[in-house]
């Protein structure tokens, strides 16, 4: 059994990490379909927050490496290892998306250029979400290797994602209209699916053992963390809601994405703390 706690680093990469790349393929689609050059400077200048809010994830699973020596210790198991497969997913996603931002520098940068290169790191970032869900298919660790640890991760990252992306469309004064409608329905939908995931999962701890304890004793409070996920999910997709309101002023739209977003990531960091407190071995 390992706490929560010792394993911050984790949790905090696979909170924001997902959500990070949710928040890109929104602007990057955003950045595609852009009604005019102006629209799509702004956007290009902007993608450089859900870039940090990855890259910033990404980092913080970097330090349980223990040392940056590790690293290529990690690398030596693409392929076979579905944690290495997971950190090369990383690595690509945020060189695609780091040098897209830094070329997109230019006031002239061609759409020839800008619209693949965006397409491919959008597959990239939809490769990492597939590895990242993969990674803790570990028969050894029955708690982890249940049809619930990939769900909850990939609808976890779809409602942070889509919260976070209405920030950072705000910061780049695109409209949200329809798109704002569109996103906050995406993310009451994965808040909504992720509940009845965790749900389903705190009832199916009680059948899950090895020779000591059963797996409802490492999470005594779930039923807890659930309530604070929902509550803080609801209040994050209703402030998103009302900034959708045309009587709303520009400020207190952007003020209320803002506390939003950081409802989100609250919520979907507390239930990735239980997730790694849920680490059982078969044996002991």
């Amino acid at each position: 059994m390992t706490s929560g706690l010792d394993n911050l680093s984790l949790a905090l990469f696979t909170a924001l990490a997902p959500a990070g790349v949710v928040a890109f393929i929104v602007l990057a689609l955003a950045r595609i379909f852009a009604a005019d050059h102006d629209r799509a400077v702004r956007i290009d200048r902007i993608i450089a927050l859900p870039f940090a809010v990855a890259l910033l994830g990404f980092i913080a699973s970097a330090t349980h490496l223990g040392t940056p020596a590790n690293a290529l210790h990690v690398f030596a198991g693409v392929g076979t290892s579905p944690l290495s497969n997971e950190v090369l997913a990383a690595v690509v996603f945020l060189v695609l998306t780091g040098s897209y931002w830094m070329a997109a520098f230019k006031v002239n940068f061609p759409d020839a250029l800008a619209k693949p290169w965006l397409i491919v790191a959008c597959l990239a970032g939809i490769a990492l979400l597939g590895c990242t869900s993969q990674a803790y298919a570990v028969r050894t660790v029955p708690t982890w290797n249940t049809p619930y640890t990939p769900a909850n991760l990939l609808l976890a990252g779809l409602f942070e994602g889509a919260v976070l992306s209405q920030i950072f469309l705000t910061a780049a004064k695109v409209p949200l209209r329809r798109s704002g409608a569109g996103l906050t329905g995406l993310a009451a939908g994965g808040l909504v699916a992720n509940i009845a995931v965790m749900v389903a999962q705190n009832t199916a701890l009680g059948t899950i053992a090895n020779n000591e304890f059963t797996a409802a004793t490492l999470a005594p409070h779930y039923a807890l963390i659930i309530a604070f996920y929902a509550l803080a999910g609801l209040a994050a997709v209703a402030l998103d809601g009302w900034a959708l309101r045309t009587a709303t002023n520009e400020r207190a739209r952007f003020i209320a994405r803002i506390i939003a977003g950081v409802l989100a990531f609250c919520a979907v960091f507390a239930g990735r703390i239980v997730f790694y407190n849920l680490h059982m071995t078969v044996g002991f």
